[in-house]
């Protein structure tokens, strides 16, 4: 189930507080995809964070949260927000990319104290491919939480509305919008040659590796 809270001004004034950009950008999830967000900025402003966050918590209420937690990179500055507007407890989950392994978020031992056995609010600042989103919540799951439902400021295409759908809980968000998102073998702007431009590692644009062509399989 889906809660927006649609206004398309809210949408404009995300994108803005987030620097988007349009161009070719590879994303944490190993995904391509034609749009970037510094959602670190969006808390720049602190007086419009926090009106962001209590309009989140207004209809995130309803879900009787005992916990509010985000990933450390973003989505735990939105949970300290909406934590003191509901009067909640607060934890984060930290990044952990160990060498030739997948990136996972894991809870501190402080913060696992403070989820275990409670019904949490997951929150992240933006959700596009859902990966801090995913791994957060096992993350939680790991730690003995229960879900009580998911937030965020901008839903970026349907990863989001798929997570809670699988998991039965709400989803609350202030916008969402559309964008491109790609298997790198599928990515049309590889095709058309479009440089891939890292960010996560601060590297300079590099010519897009051509897409893997497609293996046809007995379903066709």
């Amino acid at each position: 189930m889906t809660e927006p809270i649609p206004p398309s001004r809210i949408a404009r004034e995300l994108l803005d507080a987030m620097n988007a950009s349009s161009g070719h950008f590879l994303h944490e999830s190993g995904h391509h995809g034609d749009l970037w967000l510094d959602p670190d900025a969006l808390f720049l402003d602190a007086g419009r964070a926090r009106a962001w966050g209590s309009m989140l918590a207004r209809p995130a209420a309803a879900c009787r949260p005992e916990v509010v937690c985000g990933p450390r990179t973003g989505g735990a500055r939105l949970a300290e927000l909406m934590a003191a507007e509901l009067g909640t407890g607060c934890a984060f989950a930290v990044r952990d990319a160990p060498e030739g392994r997948p990136v996972r978020y894991r809870l501190p031992e402080s913060c696992r104290e403070v989820v275990r056995d409670r019904r949490v609010l997951v929150v992240d600042d933006a959700v596009n491919a859902g990966s801090a989103l995913r791994a957060t919540l096992a993350g939680l799951r790991d730690a003995g939480a229960s879900v009580a439902g998911f937030t965020t400021l901008l839903a970026l295409g349907g990863a989001a509305r798929e997570i809670a759908g699988r998991e039965q809980a709400p989803l609350f968000a202030l916008a969402s919008l559309d964008r491109g998102l790609w298997a790198p073998g599928e990515c049309p702007l590889c095709a058309s040659g479009t440089p891939l431009v890292d960010r996560l590692g601060a590297a300079s644009p590099r010519p897009a590796a051509p897409p893997r062509p497609k293996e046809k399989d007995a379903h066709g």
